[in-house]
């Protein structure tokens, strides 16, 4: 998988893509960094960009659940931007189940959602 973050501080956003199959090496190049964005900042923003996912390697899906507990009480704002259109409602489902506040966007649309978490 591709993967590429960048860690904004002026706004406390963390960027992230995902292109491709998540793989256990992509998830700790990604989940390092977040942390000590966390670390530095308390609260955070995230923006994930997916332009193609392809699943994930079963092997860390507990991993994951248990960075993911960790982490979102961190987060008061989300955006997930992509074109996969069964994402959307995944989202929307979980936002019901976490006090972050959760946002979909297009592709097309990655300034607005940038734009979005500035104001947030």
């Amino acid at each position: 998988m591709a993967t590429s973050f960048r860690a904004i501080d002026a706004t406390k956003t963390f960027e992230f893509t995902v292109s491709g199959k998540v793989t256990e090496a992509d998830f700790d190049a990604l989940s390092g960094p977040l942390e000590d964005f966390v670390a530095k900042h308390n609260k955070i923003k995230l923006l994930e960009i997916i332009e193609d996912f392809q699943g994930f390697d079963p092997m860390m899906l507990w991993k994951g659940m248990k960075f993911d507990i960790k982490i979102i009480p961190h987060i008061t704002h989300c955006a997930v931007v992509s074109d996969m259109g069964w994402l959307s409602p995944l989202t929307k489902a979980a936002g019901a189940f976490v006090a972050t506040k959760l946002r979909t966007f297009d592709l097309e649309e990655l300034d607005a959602a940038r734009a979005w978490l500035a104001t947030g």
